[in-house]
C-alpha cells in the first residue's frame, strides 16, 4: 500500500468515527429506559435508542458503483439497501410514535399538522418506495445483473440517474423530510419532560437543514473543491454526526430529570446537612 493510499484510508477511517456518538447516544436511551416508570417515556427511550443504531448503520459508507473487492459486490450492496431500507422505514416510524405519544400526552388532544391524516400519506408512500427498491435488488439477486443494485446505490450516492436512483433519493427525502414534524410537535407540548426530549430531537433536522444549505450555498465555489476532497469530507462528516449525535444523546437524557436526581441525592449525604 503506497503512502497516498494509507493516508486516503486513514481519513475515511476518521470520517466516520464520529458515528461512535450515535451509539453513545443509543447506549443512554437504552440503559434510560430501565429507569423510567412511565410507559410513554420508556417507550419514546427504547425507539430512540433503535432510531440511532439504524441511523447509524444508514450512515457507513456506501457502495460505490464499479468499485473493487466486498464495496463493489452485489451481496454488499444488498446488504448495505436492506439496512437503509430499513433506515427509510425506521424514520417514518419513529416519527410517527413520537407524534402520536405527543398528542396523547396532550390533555386537549390537538392534531399537530393535521398528522393523524398526513401520516397515512406518507406511509403510503414510503412503503411504495421501499417495495419499489426490494423489489429492484430482488431481480440483481436472482438473476445476478448488478445494475438494478448498481442504479439504487448511484441514488444513495446523490445521482438522479435513472427511475431506481430518483427513487432511492426520495426515500431519503421521506425520511429527513419527516423528521421537521419535531419542530411543532415540540413547540406545542405541554409535557416538561416530553418538551425537553422533543426540543433535542428536533435538533436533528436543524443539523441535517444546516448541513444540506451549506452544501447549497458553498455550490460551484472554492469551498466545494475543499468539501469533496477526503480532508474536507473529514470535517463535514465529523460536524454532521456529532452535532446528530449529541442531539440524541441529549433528548434521551431529557426523558429522566437527571439533574434534579442528583441534587435530590446530594442533599441526603450526611455531609450536606449543615
Amino acid at each position: 500500500m503506497s503512502s497516498s493510499d494509507l493516508v486516503l484510508t486513514i481519513l475515511n477511517v476518521l470520517a466516520y468515527a464520529p458515528l461512535l456518538a450515535l451509539v453513545y447516544a443509543a447506549y443512554w436511551a437504552f440503559d434510560i429506559r430501565h429507569a423510567l416508570t412511565v410507559r410513554l417515556f420508556r417507550n419514546q427511550a427504547f425507539g430512540l435508542g433503535l432510531f440511532s443504531l439504524v441511523f447509524t448503520l444508514a450512515a457507513l459508507p456506501s457502495p460505490q458503483v464499479g468499485s473493487n473487492g466486498i464495496l463493489g459486490s452485489v451481496p454488499f450492496q444488498i446488504g448495505y439497501i436492506l439496512v437503509t431500507s430499513a433506515f427509510w422505514l425506521g424514520a417514518i416510524y419513529f416519527v410517527d410514535a413520537t407524534a402520536l405519544a405527543s398528542r396523547r400526552s396532550d390533555p386537549l388532544l390537538r392534531d399537530t399538522l393535521h398528522w393523524s391524516k398526513v401520516r397515512y400519506v406518507l406511509w403510503v408512500f414510503q412503503v411504495f418506495n421501499v417495495s419499489f427498491i426490494l423489489l429492484g435488488i430482488s431481480l440483481s439477486a436472482i438473476t445476478g445483473n448488478a445494475s438494478y443494485a448498481n442504479q439504487i446505490i448511484q441514488g444513495n450516492n446523490g445521482a438522479f440517474t435513472s427511475l431506481p436512483a430518483v427513487i432511492a433519493n426520495l426515500a431519503w427525502a421521506a425520511a429527513f423530510g419527516s423528521m421537521i414534524m419535531f419542530l411543532p410537535i415540540a413547540i406545542r407540548s405541554r409535557n416538561p419532560g416530553l418538551r425537553r426530549h422533543l426540543k433535542w430531537l428536533a435538533g436533528v433536522p436543524v443539523a441535517l437543514g444546516v448541513f444540506v444549505i451549506v452544501l447549497i450555498i458553498v455550490s460551484s465555489t472554492p469551498a466545494e473543491t475543499f468539501l469533496n476532497n477526503p480532508a474536507g469530507n473529514v470535517l463535514g462528516n465529523t460536524l454532521l454526526y456529532l452535532a446528530v449525535g449529541y442531539c440524541l444523546y441529549r433528548s434521551a437524557r431529557a426523558l429522566v430529570p437527571l439533574n434534579r436526581i442528583s441534587l435530590s441525592s446530594s442533599d441526603q449525604v450526611p455531609g450536606n446537612l449543615a
